[in-house]
């Protein structure tokens, strides 16, 4: 028994380490398995850690794999956009699935503080949409099969940004639990979600901010047709309780739905639970009165092009409510509000407020809005009346503790027509008039602890919205604004394009006080108080043209004063017009363009005119010229420049230097530079001290940036009497230089290098040769290694040359000597020869005219021998030819006699 015992022991304990070795033999296999299929199938970046936690004890028969620090980055226009960041990722595989290779069946999932960001630009491209298209002939079965049971997420934060349609959406602190069998064809599902704050808005207008969210649906899934029913589902916004039923049909080519959703609560109260401000501790115990009744529906397909029908009706009848211990209330609220959408020919929407009403703290106020065919001509009628007290909401409210506000909010516009005329300026076919006041605005809380001071006059026209007035400050800012919003109508009814024209007035602007939480103060802002900025997202409909004039700004650690021109916000992009300014100690022409059109990335193009501003300052302040040209911080001086500049910037408002192109013309007048490394190390290897500063005076040069490096092109520096130098390289981002210095450097000034030339001298001499040198010397310097740790090469290579130079003269000056001595003996030589040639010439001259005379009379001898024979001969042969003739004849004669004779006898 005790055998068996022991057998069986060790059988289990053999069981139980293969369970824990199983893991570790598969983990290389699917980690590289996941990050090469993912990355391989996705247009974006997927990364995790290489930390991957693998098990078979806690869920076995089954793998649990959990993976941590994911993300998933986009590429091209989201290369700067996370679309996914999770602290952690576990998953259940079946283990059998993981050991064939074929397939893995996912049972689990459990995601830990995932972090998602859903973008849709304004082009429609969603950073979601990163699968690549499948280019294989024949498509492969996938490696996943979905066997799930259960789904767990925990504190989650999920934002669904769609710039196209204006629609937002953000859920903080979000959970989620699914349960069901997708094994089955025909399951039920069921799912609760919860999350801290539910904020969504339209247009820029917010329907919901931070409601308390509850969601309990029970789903009837067929997974076979693709279509799901909503049986038993609960949604809880804030104290509002909602309601709904249908289905949701999956198609291969569209989604067929027909959902209804209603109130579960009548009550009043619960609809005030969900206005911005209003649930607070101490709702509970709040009165209210009257009867509320929200209901709606979608119905109908939705594909790429069309929407399905929409309607919703909200309706108030006699609300009242009065939170405990507070003086006043709300009552006679009434509301009776219809939104019916036809998915398939949108514009029959109908939009109808036939009646708002409330008396808030004892003011009425009153409005309707009617709005008819808005995509192809909105038809829009509607009025806004009333007044609102704005210190006395917080007699019907609790505010946060530290909230202080007062003054009042006046408004009585109407207006009634067709928008479409209003492009086209028929300003005649609408109506509008009116006027929007605020009076006496203060305001302060703890999240705007600077604080608000503001009156506000608004004139409404059919043409435009008149601003009279906009005078007030913003913690330290003041301002005074005057100008017009034009095309105000058509912007809010037919999302058409919104343009103004603004004169702002400003002594003092503190611009941090916009980006941060805490209160500025009045000082001169130092570099060490920079502030954390973000990337500032141009509008993408409106055409704003503000002509400042800013007695002195301040930004981040920057302070401008007089500033002047046009800012021009227009089509994403921030134009600079003429815009003059002081900072730095001297004066900044500056023009150019800011485009936001790439939210995370975006891009500026801008010209700058630089006049006699302070370079030691100008290191100090501005990051770029750290990084691009560290020299500035050894010169002192002022300095003139002109500047074209493009570049991108990170998410954080920083620039992106790598990106940075930028061609300079820099002027420096009076300038020195001081205690510069490179300065030091040449001096010490020239042995020249008075290297170690170096005046600039009318200094003029160019330099480029490009490929993350400075560089200098050919800057010709006066040294000092009688010296100069030619200077040309680079500094690049990593603070790595490479540069070449040509130093033409009186003799008499070196010391070291002196000695050596005096060396080279004395060589010669004991060679035979005497050299004088000349009083320049021409000296190469080659920098290299880190800007504050610069590696020297001194190259006497043109001083060399030059002693080459000068022996290479003197050998020829007595070759020169030695050749001319030559030539003149030789010419006495050749003299001599010449006469004894003549005279050689001459004797033989006579015997050849001897001995042609001789050799003529032979010849003419021969010639007359030769003639005569020739005369003989050709006399004989003409009196053979003679007698052959007469011969001839003879016999012709004798033929015609004969035959004369037989003529006549034939007669």
């Amino acid at each position: 028994m005790k055998k068996w015992i022991k057998i069986l022991s060790i059988s289990f304990a053999v069981l139980f380490l293969i369970l824990l070795a199983l893991p570790f033999l598969f983990k290389g296999k699917i980690i590289q398995s996941l990050k090469t299929s993912i990355n391989a199938s996705v247009n974006a970046k997927v990364d995790f850690s290489d930390q991957i936690d693998l098990s078979l004890i806690s869920s076995f028969p089954n793998l649990k794999l959990g993976i941590h620090d994911l993300s998933v980055i986009g590429k091209d226009s989201f290369s700067s956009d996370t679309l996914i960041q999770m602290r952690s990722c576990e998953v259940v595989i079946d283990i059998m699935s993981v050991i064939k290779g074929e397939t893995y069946e996912i049972r689990k999932i459990y995601l830990e503080q995932p972090r998602v960001h859903l973008l849709v630009l304004p082009s429609g491209k969603a950073n979601w949409d990163i699968a690549l298209p499948d280019t294989s002939a024949t498509k492969s079965e996938s490696q996943f099969k979905l066997s799930l049971k259960k789904l767990t997420i925990e504190s989650a934060h999920l934002v669904y940004d769609d710039k196209q349609l204006g629609f937002y959406t953000e859920l903080s602190n979000f959970n989620h639990n699914l349960s069901g069998d997708f094994t089955q064809d025909n399951f039920d599902l069921l799912t609760h979600t919860d999350a801290e704050a539910l904020t969504m808005s339209y247009a820029g207008m917010p329907i919901l901010y931070k409601i308390k969210t509850s969601i309990d649906a029970n789903l009837g899934m067929d997974m076979k047709a693709f279509k799901f029913s909503f049986k038993d589902n609960t949604i809880l916004l804030n104290d509002l309780q909602i309601g709904g039923k249908g289905f949701v049909d999956l198609n291969d080519n569209d989604i067929d739905m027909d959902l209804v959703f209603n109130t579960k609560q009548t009550g009043f109260k619960s609809l005030m639970s969900v206005i911005p401000g209003m649930y607070q501790a101490g709702f509970k115990d709040a009165t209210a009165k009257g009867q509320f009744a929200l209901n709606g529906y979608m119905k109908g397909k939705m594909t790429e092009l069309a929407m399905p029908d929409f309607g919703l009706k909200l309706s108030v009848q006699n609300g009242y409510f009065k939170y405990a211990n507070m003086p006043m209330s709300v009552d006679q609220v009434g509301i009776d509000l219809s939104v019916e959408s036809k998915g398939m020919q949108p514009d029959l929407t109908k939009i109808d407020l036939n009646r708002f009403f409330a008396v808030i703290a004892n003011q009425p106020i009153s409005a309707q809005l009617m709005v008819r065919q808005p995509i192809s001509n909105p038809l829009v009628k509607g009025h806004l009346k009333g007044q609102i007290d704005l210190g006395s909401i917080q007699t019907f409210v609790p505010l946060e503790a530290g909230t202080k506000l007062s003054g009042k909010l006046l408004a009585d516009v109407s207006f009634d027509g067709r928008v479409l005329p209003l492009q086209s300026g028929q300003y005649d076919q609408f109506k509008a008039a009116g006027n929007i006041a605020i009076q006496g605005l203060n305001y302060a809380s703890n999240d705007f602890k600077q604080g608000l001071a503001m009156d506000i006059q608004m004139q409404v026209s059919p043409q435009k919205f008149d601003l009279q007035q906009m005078v007030g400050h913003i913690g330290l800012t003041d301002l005074n604004c005057t100008g017009y919003l034009d095309n105000v109508f058509a912007y809010a009814f037919n999302d058409e394009g919104l343009s103004g024209q603004f004169n702002l007035q400003s002594n003092y602007m503190n611009v941090n006080e916009f980006l941060s939480d805490e209160p500025a103060t009045k000082t001169a802002p130092t570099v060490s108080d920079s502030i954390a900025l973000q990337a500032y997202e141009v509008p993408a409909n409106i055409d704003f043209d503000f002509s400042a004039n800013i007695n002195e700004m301040v930004y981040d650690h920057y302070t401008l004063k007089q500033m002047q021109g046009h800012i021009i916000a227009r089509n994403q992009q921030l134009y600079l017009k003429d815009l003059q300014l002081q900072t730095l100690g001297g004066q900044m022409a500056l023009n150019g363009v800011y485009d936001s059109k790439m939210p995370k990335y975006p891009f500026s193009q801008l010209d700058f005119k630089l006049t006699g501003l302070d370079i030691i300052q100008t290191y100090q302040t501005v990051g770029m010229v750290q990084q691009f040209a560290p020299i500035a911080k050894y010169t002192q001086g002022l300095l003139d420049a002109n500047i074209q500049m493009s570049n991108h910037y990170q998410s954080d408002f920083t620039p992106d230097y790598p990106s940075v192109n930028a061609k300079l013309q820099v002027a420096l007048n009076n300038a020195a530079i001081k205690q510069l490394p490179a300065l030091k190390a040449i001096a010490t290897a020239l042995n020249l001290p008075r290297l170690n500063q170096l005046n600039l005076s009318k200094q003029v040069f160019t330099m480029a940036i490009s490929d993350g490096k400075m560089v200098l092109d050919s800057m010709h520096v006066q040294l000092w009497e009688g010296a100069k130098a030619k200077i040309s390289g680079y500094t690049a981002l990593d603070q790595s230089i490479q540069y070449v210095a040509k130093l033409s450097i009186p003799r008499k000034d070196f010391g070291t290098v002196n000695a050596q030339l005096d060396q080279l001298t004395l060589e010669a001499k004991q060679k035979g040769l005497n050299l004088q040198l000349s009083d320049m010397v021409d000296v190469d310097v080659l920098l290299s290694g880190k800007f504050n740790q610069p590696i020297v090469k001194v190259s006497l290579h043109d001083a060399k040359k030059n002693i080459v130079d000068a022996m290479k003269n003197q050998l020829k000056a007595e070759a020169d000597k030695a050749l001319a001595e030559a030539q003149q003996m030789a010419q006495k030589k050749l003299e001599a020869a010449k006469k004894r040639a003549t005279d050689s010439l001459n004797q033989i001259k006579q015997k050849q005219l001897d001995q042609l005379a001789k050799d003529k009379a032979a010849i003419e001898a021969k010639a007359l021998e030769e003639k005569q024979k020739a005369e003989a001969a050709a006399k004989q042969e003409a009196e053979r030819l003679k007698q052959e003739a007469k011969d001839q004849l003879k016999i012709q004669k004798g033929k015609a006699l004969d035959g004369l004779k037989g003529t006549l006898k034939g007669k």
